[in-house]
Parts: structure tokens; sequence; C-alpha cells
């Protein structure tokens, strides 16, 4: 049975993916991102039509990754340091290093659905730094936002460049999908 209609966010984790020599990816283990209000992800992709003979002979298509856009209520200081290049100062303060190292992470979550109750794990995620925004309280309380940007790029498996791996209920991993960033895919040819 497929999807008719998809609805809500969570369950958000991250794990930080560590480059190996071989250029394989390690990643640690999945921590939990609280207070997701909404994910938009945005194919970074691209189409240019080749003419000849007066028609188009072919149209060339691309897939460069994916741009996310992931509202929190708050993002926090764990994620800030193990994926934003923030440190803690020898008073435990948090500071922001200009000049840090990018880092590269895994982003997972799960949407829900009539049947499937999708979850999915971007293997190789970077994102780039936030800021501040907050409002005086008035006659009635709106809460604060953070939106995080995150750019999804492929990874290669069995000759295949992979973005992202996607699991449904009754999939022989999906109980245990959170608790590791599933292994690469084995793709036929």
């Amino acid at each position: 049975m497929s999807n008719k209609v998809t609805f809500g966010l969570k369950n958000v984790h991250y794990a930080v993916s560590t480059p190996n020599e071989d250029d394989s990816w390690t990643y640690s283990e999945p921590k939990r991102l609280i207070g997701a209000q909404e994910l938009t992800a945005e194919v970074i992709a691209g189409k240019t039509d080749v003419y000849a003979d007066d028609r188009i002979l072919a149209t060339l298509v691309s897939n460069s990754g994916s741009t996310i856009t992931l509202k929190l209520t708050e993002l926090d200081d764990d994620f800030k340091v193990a994926a934003l290049g923030f440190a803690k100062d020898s008073n435990g303060n948090l500071v922001e290093l200009v000049s840090h190292k990018i880092k590269t992470f895994a982003l997972g979550y799960e949407i829900q659905g009539d049947a499937k109750a999708r979850r999915i794990w971007y293997f190789l995620c970077t994102a780039t730094p936030v800021g501040d925004a907050t409002k005086s309280k008035a006659e009635s309380i709106e809460a604060n936002s953070v939106s995080l940007t995150v750019t999804a790029r492929s990874i290669e498996t069995s000759n295949h460049s992979v973005i992202r791996t996607i699991a449904k209920f009754g999939d022989t991993n999906y109980n245990s999908f959170f608790t590791a960033v599933p292994s690469l895919p084995t793709i036929g040819t």
C-alpha cells in the first residue's frame, strides 16, 4: 500500500561522521535533537536539454544532493559543539569559533503516513552557522525558533552515489533504525 498522506516530524537524530583513509565513513552513536518543528528538503538538481537536428535529442538531469531546512525550538549545546564548531571554555561557556573545521554528520528523522511511518537517514551532511533571533513578550507569548540550513551530499557505495536511505514500517532494520546509522545499501547493477 502506498502512502496517501504524510504528516508529522519526530525522532530527529544526528550522528557525527568521521572520514577514514579509504574514503569510507565511521559514524558515532546517534543522538536525539529535541524540538523539531518543521523540515524541508529541496533537491539540488539541474536539467540540460541537448539540441540537435532542430529538436531536443536528449535531456541530461543531475542530482547533486539536497538542501535541508530544519526548524527547531532550540539547538542543544551538544549539537553546537559536535556539528557547528562551537567549543566550551574553562568556565563552561559555549564559545563560537570562527575558524573551526567543517564537521560532517548524518541526519535522521521520521515522518508519519497512513501505513509506512517512514524513517530517513541522510549520510553526509554539513550545516551552516546559525544566527540568533528573539522578540519581546507582548500580550501573548510567541516561542522563538531556530532554522538550521543543512547540505546533504552523496556518498559512494556499490558503484553508486547515494544521498539517503528510507525505511518503512516492516523493513528488517525499522526498529533499530535510530540506534545506529544504517549501513550503506548494497545495490544490484
